[in-house]
Formats: C-alpha cells, structure tokens, sequence
C-alpha cells in the first residue's frame, strides 16, 4: 500500500494535495535527516508517522500550549520520539 493510501485512512477528512505535499516534504527531510543518497521504501513507515504528525500541526503552528476552561493543551516541537528512533536507526554517518 503506498504512503499517501496510508496517510488517507489515518486523516480522513484531509485533502489529497495536502497530504501530497505534507509527504514530499517529509520525505525530504528524512532523506536530509538519514544522510541518505536517496530514498528507501523501508522508511515508508516513518513518512506516514511523519506525515500525520505534521497534518495534525497545520491548524496550531506557533502555539506551545493553550487553556480553556482549567484544559491546558501542550504541543510538541520537532518530531516525537518513536519517529526519531526510526530515523536513527536509519541515519547514515555523515563524512566530510
């Protein structure tokens, strides 16, 4: 199953375009993140965790937490931590 298929049943409700763009860009910074020359399909799974991640930040980009009515909602910065243990797992030494 390809990862935009994927990333369509976990966000129902998103846009085909948006999730197209939100996997070209992880995409790009897995690659940039692993050293990769280029891409493999054994992070697919990553890109979707990434992929979900990212959707479900559009809507609150620039805030770190918010209250209501005694509710305080924390957002996280950067990428959780089970996607930064797959992407080291994946992350290839960088030589100069």
């Amino acid at each position: 199953m390809e990862i935009l298929e994927k990333a369509k049943i976990y966000l129902p409700g998103a846009d085909e375009i948006t999730l197209t763009l939100l996997i070209e860009d992880a995409t790009v910074d897995v690659i940039n993140y692993c050293n990769l020359a280029e891409y493999n399909t054994k992070l697919d799974a990553v890109i979707v965790k990434i992929v979900i991640q990212n959707y479900n930040k559009l809507k609150v980009q620039g805030i770190s937490s918010e209250g209501f009515s005694g509710v305080t909602q924390a957002y996280t910065d950067g990428y959780t931590k089970d996607v930064l243990l797959m992407l080291n797992k994946n992350r290839k030494v960088k030589t100069l």
